[in-house]
């Protein structure tokens, strides 16, 4: 999807493009499981469906622009859709002129949930200035903060943290190329012991009488391989079931539904 009228060297590869009923439909596939990709507002979508326009606009009427994400994975589907006319104004108004101005080295740094996929993620200034924001709470004890505090912190917990584990990263490769940091020092890690040879050691055990393997009951993905889907559920399917998972605290826009609590149950009482 060539985007290049509008961002210098503009191009991606759509995954699926449908075209039908003055709807222009752009599908992203998204095999990653660590982060949940949402549609509104996604402006990588955004920018395929101004290359899909591009390349097909002078042949069909598009009025509408319907862009999906497919992250399986997560289980997550999501559509948005937007107008031709509200794409193309955020193009020129928005994507072009802010486009120019990366493209030049200039521009404002921004730090967000793309950091991650940014090359100078480590040593970006911008980002540790936004993730340091936190030390106005001088790292105090939970308890110590009130409920309007810890809801100020949460959303930038999993950055900071990201943010901790990039700066790590980036010292260790640092240090083993020859950088010394005050205070620190390159050591080996834990290890476990492993086996030279797994072979002449399965070989030697069973000489000596004994079983050198474990059995184990084939897990339901490997039994419904196994068995077929049918025959699986003919024979198994009353014998399985999905326990609630961990709590987790996300962020109210998370599309799984609240779990109950103590203090609901405390309510309904």
């Amino acid at each position: 999807m060539d985007f290049s009228r509008y961002v210098e060297n503009g191009f991606g590869t759509g995954d699926c493009v449908i075209i039908a009923d003055e709807v222009l439909h752009i599908i992203d596939y998204k095999h990653g499981l660590g982060v949940l990709v949402e549609s509104e507002g996604n402006t990588q979508m955004m920018c395929y469906a101004l290359g899909a326009l591009e390349a097909f606009d002078d042949l069909y009427d598009v009025n509408t622009i319907e862009m999906t994400i497919f992250q399986p994975r997560r289980e997550n589907v999501s559509t948005w859709s937007i107008s031709k006319e509200e794409l193309l104004k955020w193009a020129e108004e928005v994507l072009k002129p802010t486009a120019a101005l990366a493209y030049e080295g200039k521009g404002e740094f921004k730090a967000g949930d793309h950091c991650q996929f940014c090359k100078v993620k480590a040593t970006c200034r911008k980002r540790a200035e936004t993730n340091l924001e936190l030390a106005k709470y001088d790292f105090e004890m939970p308890a110590t903060l009130d409920d309007y505090e810890i809801a100020a912190i949460l959303p930038r917990i999993d950055q900071l943290i990201a943010w901790g584990n990039d700066i790590k990263d980036y010292a260790l490769t640092q240090a083993q190329s020859g950088t010394h940091y005050e205070g620190f020092k390159i050591v080996e890690g834990r290890s476990n012991r492993k086996y030279t040879d797994e072979a002449v050691v399965a070989s030697k055990v069973s000489e000596a009488g004994y079983d050198p393997y474990e059995k184990k009951l084939l897990g339901i993905t490997a039994m419904s391989t196994l068995l077929g889907k049918k025959k699986f559920e003919e024979l198994l399917g009353d014998l399985v079931y999905k326990p609630p998972g961990k709590p987790a605290l996300v962020p109210e826009s998370d599309k799984r539904p609240a779990m109950n609590t103590a203090a609901d149950d405390s309510k309904d009482n």
